[in-house]
This record gives structure tokens, sequence and C-alpha cells, in this order.
């Protein structure tokens, strides 16, 4: 059974429009109704099917579903509103920004879904260089995977000129050891992909295809510094 009507998408082509405070508010039973309560569920789902097969994501929905309102205080931007529905699943949530999990994006246009560490800390992302220092091939199988380049094509993240030389010898062989980032995303520009019944196993099947990545990373950070 589908999780999500036709409403879902159509509140955001309106919000896309008359993205201001006062049509929100004169819409928000809607927002309530065909956004909220449904991506809500729908999140649910998926932290049930990846609890299933790792033991520390034991979170809510609310804790993993990104509010709608903008942080606009930094930002030239002013418009108050997201013109889609997000959420991270990872042992924290979308307050946990130092583990590898699962990103989703549903908006009027698809869905992105992607995950890795987009933004590791210095710390985490020092062991992370370690790791590739240790055992380089692992990851680099990882991302020549059939799955993994079909469903998301590469890794992606700034990356550094210059690197200590501890990694300069390994930058040689795994250039991604320069990243800042490692992360992995995947557009799909079709809305009718969220009116589909086995949406959840779609999405799935992008979540196994970058799990050994995943693994790497999560494996890295559990190493001492």
């Amino acid at each position: 059974m589908a999780h999500f009507t036709s409403e879902f998408i159509d509140f955001f082509k309106r919000l896309s429009r008359n993205n201001n405070r006062e049509w929100f508010h004169a819409h928000k039973k809607e927002y309530e109704a065909f956004v909220k309560k449904p991506f809500e569920e729908f999140v649910a789902e998926m932290i049930h099917r990846i609890a299933a097969v790792d033991s520390a994501i034991a979170i809510e929905p609310k804790e993993a579903i990104f509010r709608i309102a903008r942080d606009i205080r930094f930002s030239k931007d002013k418009t108050p509103y997201k013109t889609h529905a997000a959420a991270v699943i990872t042992p924290g949530g979308r307050k946990d920004s130092q583990h590898p999990g699962l990103y989703l994006q549903f908006s009027a246009k698809g869905i992105g879904v992607g995950g890795g560490m987009y933004q590791p800390d210095k710390d985490n992302l020092y062991k992370i260089r370690q790791a590739i220092v240790r055992d380089g091939p692992r990851l680099a199988r990882a991302l020549r995977g059939k799955q993994f380049r079909q469903m998301f094509g590469e890794l992606h993240g700034e990356r550094n000129k210059r690197l200590p030389k501890e990694f300069a010898a390994a930058a040689e062989r795994f250039p991604f050891i320069a990243n800042k980032g490692f992360f992995y995303f995947a557009e799909h520009d079709d809305s009718r992909l969220l009116l589909r019944g086995d949406l959840a196993e779609f999405l799935m099947r992008h979540y196994r295809a970058g799990s050994k990545v995943n693994e790497f990373l999560r494996d890295a950070i559990r190493e001492r510094g």
C-alpha cells in the first residue's frame, strides 16, 4: 500500500509558488494530513526495516525528520520553508552527523536518497584516513561494487588540496583519501515514485547498495585515533 498520495506532491508544488508564512498557515491542515503524517509513518517503516539489520538504530521518526522551517538567519534566501520533506536514519537521527546512515528527501520533483558521511569532524576524518591507509582496497572494492555504481555512481565530497605527509603514499593509490566528506547520493526526478506501493523496498535496495561503504566508515570511526 502506498503511503503517499498526489496531494503530497501537489502541496509542495503550491508551496514552491507561495513560500510565505501566511500561505503555509492557511494550508497547515493540508500539510499535516497529506505531508507530515504520511511522511512520519513512512519514516517509521524505514526505521523498522533498517533496525532489523542494524541494531544501533533505535530512534523514533521525530528524531530522524528535519523541520520544514528553514534556518534563514545567515542565508540570503529568506523563504521560510523547505520545499521537500527530509529525514536521516542514523543512531542519533538528524542531530547525528557523525555516523553513516540513510538520507531521504521527497519533493514534488521526486526522490533523493543517499548515505555515507557528509561532513565528518576533525577526529573522525583522521580516523577514516587512517582506515584507508590500513585497508584502502576494502573501500575501493565497495565503490566498485556493481549495485553501488548502478545506484549512486561514485563517492562525493570536497577534497583537500594538501594532505599530511603520512597520507601521501596512500593518496597515490586511493585519491579519495583527500576527501573531506564521504557521501553518495542519487536523484530520481519522477514524482510518481512516491506513489508506489513498494517505495520502502525501492529505497532499501539503495540502502543495501551503499551498505559496504557505510560499514567501512562505521568501522573506521570506531577505531581509536
